[in-house]
């Protein structure tokens, strides 16, 4: 099944783990630096392409080297890239993640050529099973003109489509997505911007608004304590598999991955939600966003039965 996925696309300079500011000093030595893939979209597309799924990478990098490095690493993990432009006046996205001992990071980005992704770069739909936007409030130029009317375009075919939520750097809340909520058959943002963006106190308050705007489905994902779906016909809270995380980067990604590719299996929301958060669960136990080595089995029943992550 081809699934296309829409959004950021940088390189994550990962290093843990990094103590608290006040110790630090000069030349101070880590357990890791790593350059790896990273971005909502990349971090998608390699989970579902792990997951046995033909994932197409629709972004744009820059014509440096971390483009090239970039390029280099999603071919190696069987990402589709022919749907990358390649920017000349802009450099690809680069983030410099600093992972605590306790698996949580803080995360320092530039300006990033995915940032400027049009709507004549947008592929052809056919022959789709899903449509994933990654990062909402990421690609300005796309989500003011071209987005909705390609997902509208998607669903006018049959194809779902899927989004979560980038960073609202601009203050735009609801403002800045409602055009977009009608055409996304399944949105799954964070708590943390799901209460930010709405106003509410819970998860159920948040679903709620985002299905008055017009999105069926919502998801809405809460780290260690798992999620809450909610659509027209069933609602509930699934729980995630409590770790010991190295490095909870990117988490959110996989659980979006793992829960579409549940949905084209034709699970329920709430399987398709336990499942996710059991495998995003796993992702934290890697340091890298999207380092895991996530198999297909791990979307049947039959796989936790027989292995733990405790």
């Amino acid at each position: 099944m081809k699934v296309i996925c829409i959004g950021s696309a940088v390189i994550d300079i990962s290093a843990g783990t990094i103590p608290a500011p006040e110790q630090w000093f000069e030349k101070q030595k880590i357990q890791t630096i790593r350059m790896l893939p990273g971005g909502d979209a990349v971090n998608q597309s390699i989970t579902l392409a792990r997951l046995g799924m033909e994932a197409e990478l629709v972004t744009s990098i820059g014509r440096d080297d971390n483009g090239l490095l970039l390029m280099s690493a999603l071919e190696a993990r069987s990402v589709n890239t022919r749907w990358i432009t390649r920017k000349e006046e802009t450099p690809t996205g680069t983030a410099l993640v600093l992972v605590s001992p306790e698996g949580e990071r803080n995360i320092f980005a530039t300006e990033g050529a995915f940032e400027y992704l049009k709507k004549e770069e947008m592929p052809p739909l056919d022959e789709v099973s899903a449509v994933t936007v990654g990062s909402l409030y990421q690609m300005p130029g796309l989500e003011e003109k071209g987005l909705a009317e390609y997902l509208h375009e998607a669903r006018e075919k049959g194809i779902p489509v899927f989004a979560d939520l980038g960073s609202d750097k601009h203050g735009q809340k609801l403002t800045g997505i409602a055009h977009m909520l009608p055409e996304i058959d399944y949105f799954l943002p964070s708590l943390k911007d799901a209460l930010w963006i709405t106003g509410s106190k819970t998860a159920e308050e948040a679903a709620e608004i985002f299905r008055n705007y017009g999105t069926e489905n919502v998801v809405i994902k809460c780290g260690a304590d798992g999620a809450y779906y909610c659509s027209g016909k069933e609602s509930g809270w699934v729980p995630a598999i409590p770790v010991k995380p190295v490095d909870t980067t990117g988490a959110g990604d996989c659980m979006v991955a793992c829960f579409l590719t549940g949905i084209l299996q034709g699970r329920s929301l709430e399987d398709a939600c336990l499942t996710a958060c059991r495998i995003a669960s796993f992702n934290t136990l890697y340091q890298g966003a999207a380092e895991a080595p996530i198999v297909p089995a791990m979307l049947k029943e039959e796989y936790w039965k027989d292995h733990t992550l405790v």
